[in-house]
């Protein structure tokens, strides 16, 4: 019976010590996760849903000498107006060129890099004011600089700071 026993414990041993290499071939991932609250200003897709991903713009025509795209975006505010500033100037490049004449703007305002863009809400809702806002953005292709061809994925970040105005 002692045989038994050993040849168990032996059995035993081997299983934990493949458990414990294993255990070092592991990965382990990290995902940081946020959320904010904040009772004065929330900005949304039109839907109410989470903010834009990556969106793409369309040529204007087919000659694909201009792009454009217009998404609707969602304020709700307890003023009855907000602040909005690109918090960096758009650039989109695809690493040997870059668009030309970037233009942003809100409800046909231009948003300019270090300039508060002062934007009113007429529509009231619950507790605030609610309303949809159309943002513009348009890009101009590159010119052809020798025999390097202008064509490829061209892209870049679109970041705005929007912000309640201050109480007066």
């Amino acid at each position: 019976m002692n045989f038994k026993v050993a040849l168990i414990a032996l059995g035993l041993s081997g299983a934990l010590v493949g458990m414990a290499q294993a255990a070092d071939n592991t990965v382990s991932k990290k995902i940081t996760l946020t959320a904010q609250i904040n009772d004065t200003l929330f900005v949304s897709k039109a839907d109410g849903s989470t903010w834009y991903g990556t969106e793409e713009l369309a040529a204007n025509n087919h000659t694909q000498t201009s792009f454009s795209k217009t998404l609707p975006v969602r304020v709700w505010s307890s003023a009855d107006d907000f602040n909005v500033t690109l918090a960096q100037p758009l650039k989109m490049s695809n690493g040997a060129y870059e668009m030309t004449n970037a233009a942003v703007s809100l409800n046909a305002k231009p948003l300019t890099y270090g300039s508060a863009l002062t934007v009113d809400q007429t529509v009231a809702g619950v507790g605030g004011y609610d309303q949809i806002h159309q943002l513009a953005v348009s890009v101009n292709a590159p010119t052809k600089v020798g025999t390097v061809s202008t064509n490829g994925s061209y892209s870049g970040d679109l970041v705005m700071l929007f912000e309640p105005t201050p109480a007066p």
